[in-house]
């Protein structure tokens, strides 16, 4: 499904966070949210979820306006993954979390269906092992990928993650990142990610979105836009491009001024 958002603003109080956000994104396309700390990212992903509510502006799926439809409708569009992934002492085991993604589409009790869509997404996200234990048990990078699995088990048309790779060691990122593009490749799934490290942008993103200050600075593919220029100004930091396979990856040199 296609994402559009037009003219978004949001804000605590008197201080604004989004001014004006317009943003398309393409059907199976990911879409990487790249900007400075308090650029707005997370608290765009979180109007798109419904979780905060704009002050004005337009989100639709396709032909469907967002802000109108009821949560469980969404939530059976929708897989969303938080940036924290900090849990109290709940109780639940992994594979009852996961299982919790399920809820949206439940009509009674859950059926076979739903543990064997639950047991597939453990095995795609390196889980099975982990099925029992309970999740104040687990590594932060292990409760991200067990938030990620619940996500998928809602099999969402779209998926809107906070920083999915912010506690995991390299394996797992470039594992989960592989995850995610083939959703987008396979699948034909819309992903809309945050994400901080610029590489993982080039490596993967098929559309980034620059922010600063609340604005969008730059929009479309990464080769059109990740430039010495664009990322001065967005990082305030000097940088360098060295190709390695028909992609510029960039070197962080010093800060700028």
């Amino acid at each position: 499904m296609k994402i559009t958002i037009k003219n978004l603003s949001f804000g605590y109080r008197k201080t604004p966070i989004l001014k004006g956000v317009n943003i398309e994104v393409a059907p199976g396309r990911l879409c990487v949210l790249l900007g400075a700390n308090g650029a707005g990212k997370s608290t765009l992903i979180k109007c798109v979820n419904g979780i905060l509510k704009p002050e004005k502006g337009e989100i639709y799926l396709d032909n469907t306006d967002l802000l109108r439809l009821p949560q469980k409708e969404k939530s059976r569009r929708i897989g969303y993954v938080p940036q924290s992934t900090e849990v109290e002492d709940s109780g639940l085991n992994v594979f009852e979390m996961v299982l919790s993604g399920r809820v949206p589409h439940m009509k009674g009790k859950m059926k076979d269906a739903d543990y064997e869509i639950v047991r597939s997404v453990l095995e795609k996200m390196s889980l099975s092992d982990y099925s029992t234990k309970l999740l104040n048990q687990l590594s932060g990078g292990e409760r991200q990928r067990v938030f990620i699995a619940r996500a998928l088990a809602q099999e969402p048309v779209v998926m809107l993650l906070d920083e999915p790779t912010s506690n995991l060691d390299l394996r797992y990122q470039l594992e989960t990142m592989e995850i995610v593009r083939g959703l987008c490749q396979d699948k034909g799934m819309t992903i809309m990610a945050v994400i901080h490290d610029v590489n993982t942008a080039v490596t993967f993103a098929d559309q980034v979105v620059l922010m600063k200050d609340g604005n969008i600075h730059a929009t479309g593919h990464p080769d059109e836009i990740l430039n010495t220029e664009s990322l001065e100004r967005i990082f305030d930091v000097r940088v360098e491009f060295a190709a390695y396979q028909d992609k510029q990856y960039v070197i962080p040199k010093r800060c700028a001024g």
